[in-house]
């Protein structure tokens, strides 16, 4: 089966599969959709381990595993058990869990002989980074399933601004896409896929407005805004997951999602965004 068939099949049918479980099933702050989340977080963090392995840096598989869960999950049950917060409890939530998180990691490294404190640098700047990709970042997205009023119509609007800036832009580089080598760390992305790619959040930006302008009662600027913002940080997201992967000399982060590659090559747009369209989100009063 080639990847472009894979490709496609997954986006006819994991894409619509993703937003039927947004839709169908916002039970318990949409427990189903945040699951999906965990899985991807851990897994990103488990191919993020390879990564840092691969270039001699110590990076316990087990470690970063947990490290990927913890802040998602955290802030899943905190939002079951404490209800709808204010920003100011989540961000202060969030921001206290990861700094205890890392002060229990960051201990052992206090009592290390001396052949282990040549490796204590690296390996805790690489605990840290996994702590925060895809752990801090992830628990954003938990954040926009179980934060505002219209949480259905909200995680399906980022998901949808997400995906489909991403498809768009894969479709219209490997159709029309001339200029390539525009960025070296993904040489085969071109100047066509990122502006058809933009163009795609910036009119379904519109579209969920449209589509749900209950929760997206705003002024027409601030949806472009929104998916003018929310575009470029899809596209930084894959940008610089390809440049971690580059450093690490290494194709694909893995090979668990078909036609894609792994978790991290599947989630690295959702990362960067999530913290892009959650406080936009929140500046422009579209969580009531």
């Amino acid at each position: 089966m080639s990847n472009l068939f894979q490709r496609l099949l997954l986006f006819f049918l994991g894409v619509p599969a993703v937003i039927a479980v947004i839709f169908f099933l916002p039970q318990f702050n949409h427990g189903a959709a945040v699951l999906i989340i965990l899985v991807f977080t851990g897994g990103c963090s488990l191919e993020l381990s390879r990564l840092f392995r691969s270039r001699g840096i110590k990076a316990d598989p087990a470690s970063f595993f947990v490290l990927g869960l913890g802040l998602p999950a955290g802030t899943y049950l905190g939002g079951l058990v404490a209800g709808p917060q204010t920003l100011t409890g989540a961000c202060l939530g969030l921001v206290a869990a990861a700094g205890l998180i890392l002060v229990a990691l960051f201990s052992r490294f206090a009592f290390v002989d001396k052949v282990g404190i040549h490796d204590v640098l690296a390996s805790s700047s690489a605990l840290a980074f996994a702590c925060v990709y895809p752990g801090l970042l992830g628990s954003l997205i938990v954040l926009i399933a179980s934060e505002p009023r219209y949480a259905t119509s909200s995680l399906l609007s980022f998901a949808i601004l997400a995906f489909g800036n991403d498809s768009i832009a894969w479709l219209v580089g490997v159709t029309i896409g001339r200029h390539r080598g525009i960025v070296q760390v993904s040489p085969n992305k071109s100047a066509e896929g990122f502006v058809g790619g933009m163009c795609a959040t910036i009119g379904l930006a519109f579209a969920c407005s449209a589509l749900f302008h209950e929760s997206f009662a705003v002024s027409w600027w601030e949806i472009l805004v929104l998916g003018l913002a929310d575009g470029a940080a899809v596209i930084l997201g894959d940008l610089f997951e390809s440049s971690l992967k580059r450093s690490a000399s290494i194709k694909d982060s893995g090979s668990s999602v078909p036609g894609r590659g792994g978790f991290l090559d599947s989630f690295d747009s959702l990362l960067f965004s999530a913290p892009v369209f959650y406080g936009l989100s929140l500046l422009m009063g579209l969580f009531r």
